[in-house]
């Protein structure tokens, strides 16, 4: 039956809402580009809703999934591409993206709006891509969202049935990947990779692509936005990010209603502590074994990353400003 419903919304609404959308692109609506990044689960979806507060944005949902839209077949997870390399599939894809063209029933079945003023894209399989897309498409504000790497975790072995990248070998098979910056961790990868913990491998593969942009980018062009913080102090967090995003009105201060704040995503889990109204920030350490934690921390460490988050769980900032100071 759902299916059926589903198949009707999208043979009497998917044509209306193409219209509107095509509509926007033309009369230039999609000048401002914000494009969030960062690992599944780590609250993407919840921050594009905090950010489109005032529904003004498009909100595009994971175009650069592998697995959302069919014809994309050129894209894997967590694809790696050089900054100077001429990707000519890639930059069409992108620019049709970028520049609002690109229309699909299920990246678009949110925009339920007339008119709009800007994009806001979130994707959680773009890492990799994004220092690439920053010398291809200037225009694009990026946002790195970062969470908690056990809370992540566990957040997707809760969720093991979704489409994850499960193997973190597979970067291996990115020769440029590998020569540009996974020769140092070879050992490691391989590893950790045959232990076949799926907890283990979801902390190297969360470092990988979260330590990568940090030492591509330099502090300015990339804004790393934490959930934790946005967690605790929603209008300060977002604030910074407008802040970023408009650098010309420094200084605004952004009030979120608490509807929207406290309003879940629609990727969230029946069991999330969200839901049930209670701090879930700790709660992956009640849920996982001290041998899963300390296995862990050990993989960070070889990223120095073991100290990103302090006993409370809250972020340390002066480690990645280390990592950005590392290569720039």
């Amino acid at each position: 039956m759902n299916n059926i419903k589903q198949l009707i919304k999208f043979k009497l609404i998917h044509p209306i809402r193409s219209s509107i959308l095509k509509t926007n692109y033309l009369l230039s609506n999609y000048k401002k580009i914000i494009w969030i990044i960062g690992d599944g689960r780590s609250g993407t979806t919840w921050v594009s809703h905090l950010i489109n507060y005032k529904k003004q944005f498009r909100e595009m949902f994971e175009p650069f999934h592998p697995d959302i839209v069919n014809d994309k077949i050129f894209f894997i997870p967590h694809q790696y591409i050089r900054a100077d390399d001429i990707n000519h599939q890639m930059r069409g894809f992108a620019t049709n993206v970028f520049n609002g063209k690109f229309i699909n029933y299920k990246v678009d079945k949110d925009n339920n709006r007339i008119f709009y003023s800007g994009l806001l894209i979130k994707d959680i399989f773009a890492n990799l891509l994004a220092y690439w897309v920053s010398h291809n498409f200037s225009q694009v504000k990026i946002i790195l969202l970062i969470r908690n790497p056990f809370a992540i975790a566990l957040s997707k072995y809760k969720t093991r049935q979704w489409y994850w990248m499960t193997n973190p070998a597979d970067f291996l098979k990115q020769p440029e990947l590998f020569q540009d910056y996974l020769y140092p961790f070879k050992d490691l990868i391989i590893e950790t990779n045959n232990r076949n913990d799926f907890i283990q491998n979801q902390i190297l593969i969360w470092a990988i692509i979260n330590y990568i942009p940090l030492l591509q980018f330099k502090p300015e062009t990339l804004h790393v936005m934490f959930y934790e913080e946005a967690l605790n102090d929603p209008n300060n967090t977002l604030s910074n990010v407008f802040n970023h995003i408009n650098p010309k009105n420094k200084n605004q201060q952004i009030n979120i209603p608490g509807t929207v704040i406290h309003r879940p995503s629609k990727t969230t889990c029946k069991d999330s502590h969200l839901l049930a109204g209670k701090s879930h920030i700790c709660s992956w350490k009640n849920q996982l074994k001290a041998s899963q934690i300390d296995a862990g921390l050990k993989i960070l460490s070889k990223f120095g990353l073991e100290n990103l988050y302090n006993d409370e769980s809250m972020p340390n900032r002066s480690i990645i400003e280390k990592i950005f100071n590392s290569n720039n």
